[in-house]
């Protein structure tokens, strides 16, 4: 376990949080208990011969040690074997024990595909290797994993949002956003092979202050996406695995029906003067340029975005409304700015 510990921290620069660990239920004959019983006899009478606490001496120890084999280790070993290969579940991972207890880490975001037998038997193809893991020998609670892969957007399904809790031994998953609309669905669904993470809202808890906005690309003419070097997350936004802000890898935003786009020019001589409005002009306008300030506002049925850029000496300030904002990302890699600086 301490060295699965170690693995989960190395790989994600995080400790090992909350999880739950599920044991085998297969049912022991009773024959091994007998087996090993009568073992412990024919033991204690050697014991007792040797000790002269019996009178009799025709138990031999080439005996003793071939009974030992056959009616001591080979049941012990069934038992083992029954109770072996012990499953840890958290909320981005999951791994299996070896015969010799060593766990094998397997991040979600690392399985490529999942088939389910009729035997309610789990096939995992991993980037590491293939993985076989039967339900039905499991505790009950172990279920929980299937409909982990399901919402993973395995057997033939879409990726859906969802978040593991732990508490009290329990696991329970819950869907976000389940009220989404048909749109937003299409949207996830089209990005979720290239990010990990894909929650929509929770614009409250993301800045974009020093991010760089790498590339602006247009959805069928009506959605908009933002490619940049990273955002920062909140302690409070669903997919940060941490108790504070943490900065991302290469993240995404998507704004869903966009309109009333306008591009301003900001000069100290000159002040604001309006460069364009419409999709083309956002395209052209930002490239590799500096996020200085985001300012997100609900307004009565949209929202509205308010972004100052900044490209060398050059600075200029994009608004535009919309339905709603989609927030991607593969991975937490560091404290957030505003949190190293506390």
């Amino acid at each position: 376990m301490k060295r699965l510990m170690r693995i989960y921290q190395k790989k994600t620069g995080r400790p090992l949080p909350s999880h739950r660990l599920f044991r085998r239920i297969s049912p022991i004959s009773r024959w091994a208990f007998f087996l090993i019983a009568l073992f412990a006899v024919v033991f204690g009478w050697y014991l007792a011969e040797r000790l002269n606490f019996a009178d009799t001496d025709f138990m031999f120890w080439e005996f003793v040690a071939t009974i030992g084999v056959f009616f001591g280790l080979g049941p012990l070993g069934y038992i083992y074997l029954k109770r072996a290969h012990p499953i840890l579940l958290t909320k981005d991972a999951f791994a299996r024990a070896s015969l010799l207890g060593r766990y094998r880490l397997v991040f979600f975001k690392d399985v490529k595909k999942v088939k389910l037998s009729r035997r309610n038997r789990l096939r995992i193809k991993h980037a590491g290797g293939k993985m076989s893991i039967p339900l039905n020998v499991y505790e009950e609670d172990l279920e929980i994993l299937k409909t982990v892969f399901n919402y993973e957007g395995h057997f033939k399904k879409p990726r859906r949002p969802y978040k593991l809790f732990f508490e009290g031994g329990e696991v329970d998953l819950q869907e976000l956003n389940p009220a989404m609309n048909r749109t937003t669905s299409k949207i996830l669904e089209q990005f979720y092979e290239d990010y990990q993470y894909l929650t929509p809202g929770y614009l409250d808890d993301v800045s974009l202050y020093g991010a760089t906005l790498n590339r602006i690309r247009t959805l069928e003419a009506r959605h908009v996406t933002f490619e940049l070097s990273h955002i920062d997350i909140k302690r409070d936004h669903p997919d940060n695995p941490a108790f504070h802000a943490k900065q991302t890898d290469d993240a995404i935003l998507i704004f869903q029906d966009v309109s009333h786009a306008e591009i301003f020019k900001l000069e100290e001589k000159t002040g604001v003067e309006l460069l364009g409005t419409g999709f083309d002009s956002l395209k052209r306008a930002f490239k590799r340029a500096d996020i200085f300030e985001s300012d997100f506002k609900p307004l009565e049925e949209r929202m509205s975005i308010d972004i100052t850029i900044v490209q060398g000496v050059r600075r200029q300030r994009l608004r535009f409304t919309f339905k709603e904002a989609i927030v991607g990302f593969n991975e937490v890699v560091k404290d957030a700015w505003f949190e190293s600086t506390k």
